[in-house]
Parts: structure tokens; C-alpha cells; sequence
């Protein structure tokens, strides 16, 4: 059993480098759809709004409308979690497994009901920023505006590039959130730091990848992507007052998290930084997939069901 364990994890972490670094992106996208049949999942756990994106929650596969209004609003927690691909690729499909342990968790732990909707937005090379970010800002004022959903239990997420994409929502539209959740992110830092230095044998995400994430995504001239890097820039003011991140110990953009967790903890931001040794790139949205340790694996889970409470209930801060 343990050596299978070890193929297909080797086989996956193999399949995700070709993704994140293959020039043409439908054949990033196969790559996906490949990998998902490794991660099956409930899929009365999933209801895609062609128009506005995907809703995970318990049977929501057959709501109407006015079911999911009513599972909103007997909800205690709305995350708005914005997927990440290396602004290519969309990784929705490997997340849904993860996603509903999460759910499940929140509901037998803290007693909290919670719905994840996962918003639609255009991928590089054939929209480069902003349009994904003004797509995502139209996104979060259809959930306040028109899903009504108070802002108090609306949480925000992302991983990889997604936290870019959310940084730069946060950013330059001040879009308000009672917590944050990241996790392996990339936001913007040039490759080549210690963590660079340390993990690139180590983990699938490579200098490459980068690569082809900025020439995709960042236009050649007009607004630029990242303008939170600056240290000059007051990254924290538009930050929730909440921010949990998860990073491996083996990943090359571990400094990235250590520099975005410094960032916001001096602005005044309460951050909580989930460090896994030995744990590579996205370890913690595909557990199943790339964490042996069950320990390990029930840690983020932990410490995501704390955070969660803290941000929606104020009195166990």
C-alpha cells in the first residue's frame, strides 16, 4: 500500500510540474483534468453557477436558487475562495476533496455551518491583468449586494496565484473580509531567494513556472499586477484583521509567506503561520495526494477550524 501511496504521489507531483511550466494551456488544463480522477470526489457536494462560479456545501448539487439564498443565510461562514493555476489553469477540481473536509470539520468541531463559493475569472495569456481582478471584484459585490451576504462571515482564501489575484482584489478595492486564508502563496517576488536556493530539487513549482505565469499574465505595458510589493506601500490597512497561511518547509516560495506574514504582522495584522517541515507546494489544499503524516494532515485541518472560529466568532479571539 505504501509504495502505490508513493507512485501516485510521484506521479502527480510529476504531472503538476508539466502543468505549471507546459507552454500551451489547453494542454495545462488536460494535465488537470487528468489529475482529478486521482482525487474523486462527492459531487453532490458541488452546484456550478455557469454565471457566477461553483458552490460547495453538503447535497447542494440539486438547490435551486432560493435553496442555496436559504443555505446562505442559515450559514455561519462564506468563504470566497479564489483558486489558484499560475494564473493559466484553473485547480478547482483538485480542491473539492479538500474543501469538503474542511465542511465537515467546521460542522462537527465547532457546530459552525459553512458554504465555499469559488468565483469565476479569465485565465492569461488571453486576459492579462486586471481583467481577473475586476472580474473578482464584481464577484465579491454579487455576494454582498446581491446574495446579501454580510461581509462579518464572508471569508476570503486563495492559494498559489490565487493569493496574488487576492491580494490585488484586497488592494486596489478595498474589498472587506473577516479573515483570510492562504495558502502556498505566490505574490509577486522574483525567484531566487534562499528558499529558491534550498527546495527547488525539492519541489514540483519551479523558476519556470514562474516564468510562465508573469509572461502570461503580465501586460507589457499599462497597469502592473503586485503594486502591494513595495515596502513603501501600507500593505496591512487593506488586509482583514485575520490571516492564517499555510506553507511547506520544502517549498520554494516559503519566503514568500515569510515575507507576506512580516508585511501583515507589522501593519498589525493577526497572523497565524502554518509552517509543515518537509511538505512542498500546495501540501495543504492536496493532503490526501501529497502528505504521508495523517498527523500532519489533521494539523491544518486544526488549526483551519481555530481560525475560522476566530474570525466569525469574536469572543473566542
Amino acid at each position: 500500500m505504501e509504495f502505490f501511496w508513493a507512485l501516485r504521489r510521484w506521479l502527480i507531483t510529476v504531472l503538476l510540474r508539466f502543468a505549471f511550466t507546459w507552454r500551451k494551456q489547453s494542454h495545462c488544463a488536460r494535465i488537470i483534468q487528468l489529475i482529478s480522477f486521482f482525487i474523486p470526489f462527492n459531487k453532490q457536494w458541488v452546484r456550478v453557477d455557469n454565471d457566477h462560479g461553483t458552490w460547495i456545501a453538503e447535497d447542494i448539487a440539486g438547490s435551486k436558487k432560493e435553496a442555496i439564498d436559504d443555505r446562505i443565510e442559515q450559514s455561519d461562514v462564506v468563504i470566497m475562495w479564489i483558486p489558484g493555476g499560475g494564473f493559466r489553469f484553473d485547480l478547482t477540481l483538485l480542491y473539492i476533496r479538500v474543501w469538503i473536509q474542511w465542511i465537515r470539520a467546521l460542522e462537527a468541531d465547532k457546530n459552525l455551518k459553512c458554504i465555499i463559493f469559488v468565483p469565476k475569472y479569465s485565465t492569461a495569456p488571453q486576459h492579462q491583468f486586471p481583467v481577473a481582478v475586476n472580474e473578482l471584484k464584481a464577484s465579491y459585490e454579487w455576494l454582498t449586494q446581491t446574495m446579501n451576504i454580510p461581509t462579518n462571515k464572508l471569508l476570503i482564501g486563495g492559494d498559489d496565484a490565487g493569493v496574488a489575484l487576492s491580494l490585488d482584489l484586497l488592494h486596489l478595492h478595498q474589498s472587506k473580509f473577516s479573515g483570510a486564508i492562504f495558502a502556498s502563496p505566490y505574490t509577486g517576488l522574483e525567484a531566487g531567494g534562499e528558499s529558491w536556493r534550498s527546495n527547488m530539487e525539492m519541489d514540483f513549482f519551479t523558476a519556470a513556472a514562474v516564468d510562465r505565469m508573469e509572461e502570461n499574465y503580465i501586460p507589457e505595458e499599462g497597469d502592473q499586477p503586485f503594486r502591494y510589493l513595495p515596502d513603501r506601500v501600507d500593505l496591512a490597512t487593506n488586509l482583514p484583521r485575520h490571516m492564517l497561511i499555510t506553507v511547506g518547509g520544502n517549498e520554494v516560495l516559503l519566503d514568500e509567506a515569510g515575507y507576506l506574514s512580516s508585511r501583515a504582522r507589522n501593519g498589525g495584522i493577526h497572523v497565524t503561520l502554518v509552517q509543515a517541515p518537509e511538505q512542498i507546494h500546495l501540501w495543504s489544499m492536496l493532503p490526501d495526494i501529497l502528505v504521508k503524516d495523517p498527523q500532519v494532515r489533521q494539523n491544518a485541518v486544526d488549526h483551519f477550524v481555530r481560525f475560522v472560529e476566530q474570525c466569525v466568532r469574536p469572543e473566542k479571539r
